[in-house]
This record gives C-alpha cells, sequence and structure tokens, in this order.
C-alpha cells in the first residue's frame, strides 16, 4: 500500500475517528469537572551525619548516614506512624517519602484536595519522625525539619487543558487504531484498483458518482469524457472488434448498471454505431423509464407471446439508439433461458453493430449465466464501496462456469471527477 492508500482509509473512516475524539474528549472533560484538584505540599528533612575525630581531623561516616536516611524512609511509610498521623488526619492524604539523592536530605510530601489539609499533613508527619528519633536515640535526635512545609497555591495534578491534550491525542490515536481494524473488517471495494486486483480483470471504466440515479449522464463533462473512454475500450479494434452483443450485469441490485448501459448505448450512438438497449431484467425492469419509452410490448413479448421482435423495437430519443423493453405483465425470467432467446440476440446483432443487453444482477439469481453464452461478452459494474469481495468472488464463478466471456469491469460512483470539480468552483 501506498501513502496514498493509507489517506483514503483515514478518508473513509473519518466518522469512526470523529465519533471516538468526542467520546475520548466527552470522558476526559466529564473527568475534569467531577475529580477536585489536588494539591502537594513538601517539607524537607535533613539527617545529621555522625562524625569522629577531633579538632584538627573530622571524618564523617557516609554509609552510616546513608543507612540512617533508608530507616527514616522506612519508619515513615510504616503503618504504625501512618496510624498515627491518621488521629490528626482523617481521611489520611497520599503520603510520598523520596531520598534526595547524594545529600543528607530527604522530603516528605502530602498531597490532598484541600491545600491545608496538605500542608498540615506533610508538616506532622516530620513532627512524628523527630519525636521517634528522640525515643530511639534519645536527647540527641540525629534528624531535623530543614525547611517545613507551605501551604500550596497551585494543584499538583494536571492542568486540564494538558489533560485535555493528551486526550485529544488518545483519542485520535485509538481513532486511527479503530479506523484500520474496521477497514481490515470490512470486505467492501473502495477503489478501482481493488476492484481490478479482486476480480483479476482489466478495467474498462471508471464512471464518477452521481447526484441521482437513473439519468442520463452524458452531458456532463466529466461524465461524457468518462462514457466516451468506455466505449474507446468496449469497441477497442485491436481486441473486441468481432463482438456485437455484451451482457452488462453487476453482483447486486444498486450497482448503477442500468443506467451505465442506457449512456454507454447514447455516447456509442453519437459516434456513428446502430446501437439496440435490451431489457432483459424481467424482475426490475428500468430502461423503458431511463429512455421515457412505452413498455406495453417487449422482449417478454417476443419470447412468450412469440410476437415479432420488429414490432417490439422502439426508436429512442437519441441518434442511433433503439431500445427493446422488457414488455408488459406477467415477466417470465424462465424464457430468457430458450432458444428464442438466443434467436432474438442473433438477429439483433446482424441488424444493429452493437446490441447492450441489460440483466439482473448475477449473484442472487441465474438470468445473467442463461445468457452469457448467448453473448459475445460480459461487462461487469462494480459500484465503488458497495460491493464485497467475497459476492464479487462468487459472480465470477457463477459466469465462468458457464463460460461466459467477461472482458472486463466497469468501475461505477467512484471518485473521478471530484478534484476537478473543487478546482473549477474555487
Amino acid at each position: 500500500m501506498q501513502l496514498v492508500d493509507y489517506l483514503n482509509i483515514l478518508n473513509r473512516r473519518k466518522g469512526i475517528i470523529f465519533v471516538t475524539l468526542i467520546i475520548a474528549l466527552s470522558i476526559i472533560a466529564i473527568g475534569i469537572t467531577q475529580i477536585p484538584p489536588e494539591y502537594t505540599a513538601t517539607a524537607t528533612m535533613r539527617i545529621l551525619t555522625a562524625r569522629a575525630g577531633g579538632v584538627d581531623y573530622v571524618e564523617y561516616d557516609i554509609e552510616y548516614a546513608k543507612r540512617l536516611i533508608g530507616t527514616y524512609v522506612e519508619i515513615a511509610n510504616s503503618d504504625l506512624v501512618l496510624e498515627q498521623l491518621a488521629k490528626d488526619v482523617s481521611p489520611l492524604p497520599t503520603i510520598d517519602v523520596t531520598v534526595i539523592e547524594d545529600t543528607e536530605l530527604f522530603t516528605i510530601s502530602a498531597t490532598d484536595t484541600d491545600p491545608e489539609v496538605a500542608k498540615f499533613a506533610a508538616n506532622k508527619l516530620a513532627e512524628i519522625l523527630i519525636l521517634q528519633s528522640r525515643e530511639i536515640y534519645g536527647s540527641e535526635t540525629n534528624i531535623l525539619l530543614l525547611e517545613p512545609a507551605k501551604q500550596p497555591t497551585e494543584p499538583s495534578s494536571a492542568s486540564p487543558v494538558v489533560v485535555l491534550a493528551l486526550g485529544l491525542v488518545l483519542g485520535f490515536v485509538v481513532g486511527i487504531t479503530l479506523a484500520f481494524i474496521f477497514e481490515n473488517l470490512d470486505t467492501r471495494i473502495y477503489t478501482p484498483n481493488e476492484m481490478r486486483l479482486a476480480a483479476k480483470l482489466p478495467l474498462i471504466g471508471d464512471i464518477g458518482n452521481s447526484s441521482s440515479d437513473h439519468d442520463i449522464l452524458i452531458n456532463d463533462h466529466i461524465m461524457g469524457e468518462a462514457f466516451r473512454r468506455l466505449r474507446t475500450n468496449v469497441f477497442a479494434p485491436s481486441q473486441h472488434q468481432e463482438y456485437r452483443s455484451f451482457l452488462i450485469t453487476s453482483p447486486v441490485p444498486d450497482d448503477g448498471r442500468s443506467t451505465i448501459t442506457a449512456n454507454l448505448a447514447i455516447i456509442t450512438g453519437q459516434s456513428g454505431r446502430r446501437v439496440i438497449v435490451v431489457d432483459a431484467d424481467l424482475r426490475n425492469p428500468m430502461q423503458h423509464k431511463i429512455f421515457k419509452v412505452d413498455n406495453e410490448v417487449g422482449l417478454n413479448d417476443v419470447l412468450i407471446a412469440g410476437t415479432p421482435v420488429e414490432d417490439a423495437i422502439q426508436s429512442t430519443a437519441y441518434q442511433n439508439v433503439d431500445i427493446l423493453p422488457s414488455g408488459a405483465a406477467p415477466l417470465n425470467p424462465e424464457a430468457l433461458d430458450s432458444a428464442e432467446m438466443k434467436s432474438v440476440i442473433s438477429h439483433l446483432s446482424n441488424k444493429y453493430d452493437a446490441v447492450l443487453i441489460d440483466a439482473h444482477s448475477s449473484f442472487s439469481v441465474t438470468d445473467p449465466a442463461v445468457i452469457a453464452p448467448k453473448v459475445d461478452s460480459v461487462l461487469l459494474v462494480l459500484r465503488y464501496g458497495w460491493d464485497r469481495k467475497e459476492v464479487l468472488q462468487a459472480t465470477l464463478n457463477h459466469l465462468e462456469l458457464v463460460n461466459a466471456n467477461i472482458v472486463g469491469i466497469i468501475a461505477n460512483r467512484t471518485q473521478l471527477g471530484v478534484n476537478y470539480r473543487l478546482r473549477r468552483c474555487a
């Protein structure tokens, strides 16, 4: 994956990142309002190092001093001393006794939500240690209070601004992590390149997103160019010059294949080729609605009632484009798997330069699979962020089992043209 692929993932999952940030900041904000600030007061104690020698020479017992500091630290943290402190301060603040390295000093810190209590507790514990020293060593105490604790004026707990900033960073990191987890679990196909790799077929068309379904899109500059490129790829002289009949299907409904079929027919007709659109979706026909023609007589009547195909063909408002609609109810999809259907396709292929057959989606029904062997080629429409890899693979398996000639995939509703439109509006 390239950097742009990671950025695309973050863009797709920005909702997850945003929600995670909001949740994280909300929890922290509630915590800040519910948890009062804490104050820390610190008293500094000094150990008097044992000395030996005379007026001219003094020797300090450093090792003994270190052991003595360690002893007082243990005494300060002992249950006996803390219980004695608790008689004067309840509830007991958080006590921390810390040795200052390479000195005779150690500190007693008391942390509490009340700054006055914190000051009192630190000084009271220092007083208790001095009393303990006198009990052990007599009047010649070896510990003294060097600097009593002062009442703190500023909280020792983290600033709300700092906490919110850390929460923002943490929420962003968690959000990104969740974004990639959801991306890994999501099997939908999001880019034309992913479509090409998943299908292992050439990408012959890249059609941008449209604001509405079942529209004629070629009047839009970007869409028009996209369909011209698709037409060029479909009718490439070096590859598909003998192909006249094309089955256009998709893995699942709402992939936009009916719109693709209609627009490809119109743009092909503009090139001088005679085109006919055959609405073979006898379950949910759409072509008569797109081209705004009557649907009383159509393919169903030709296959079931024996209506002459010429009587069912209608002209459209577009140059060189005719249509064979689905026909009126009752529709019978079983008629697609018949010799009459093969005869209709053969007849139309002799009369027209291109026969574009709009069939139902392939994953749930067998309609496209029974038509596929009767046509020259199959075009598979995949919708951006809609089709899943497992469904695509199942569709390909269904078509390959009937020896369908799948020449390529058409990526529909992609981000094609978005940057161009943004630049044009700027």
